[in-house]
């Protein structure tokens, strides 16, 4: 009997989950993505951090991690080169919010959505701008 699956941690819900080409008449045909394997994406392709330590945000072996990231490039790789259709959901994972301060009035709060490119989100306090505080997960 296999051993139970362990539920990857992810810090992260993406805003959007559904993308879809543009310009084809027929019944689209949809690739699954899981909101882990976006996670496996998110730490090593868009943070650059390297796999030990992706692995160790999301709590998993290294070896693990590899396989998560692999199945879900080449699912992103099926999807846009046969014209599919991405849906992002399900997966064994747990969502981990993560802290932010603001870097202009020191007030912090608790973040799950998607960043956005350049930067962090605007501190609900003042409207300045936050930033993540590494290592400061909330379920240590």
């Amino acid at each position: 009997m296999p051993r139970p699956r362990k539920r990857r941690r992810v810090g992260f819900m993406p805003r959007v989950t559904y993308f879809q080409p543009v310009g084809l008449d027929e019944q689209l045909q949809e690739e699954l993505i899981t909101v882990d394997e976006i996670e496996a994406l998110r730490l090593k392709d868009l943070e650059g951090l390297d796999q030990e330590t992706c692995a160790a945000e999301m709590e998993v072996a290294q070896s693990t991690f590899q396989r998560i990231l692999t199945a879900a490039r080449k699912k992103l790789s099926r999807a846009i080169l046969e014209g599919k259709a991405i849906r992002i959901e399900g997966g064994d994972y747990r969502l981990i919010p993560y802290q932010l301060e603001c870097g202009d009035c020191g007030y912090g709060w608790m973040h799950t959505a998607w960043p956005v490119r350049g930067g962090g989100s605007a501190c609900p306090r003042c409207g300045g701008k936050g930033r993540r505080w590494r290592g400061g997960w909330n379920d240590k």
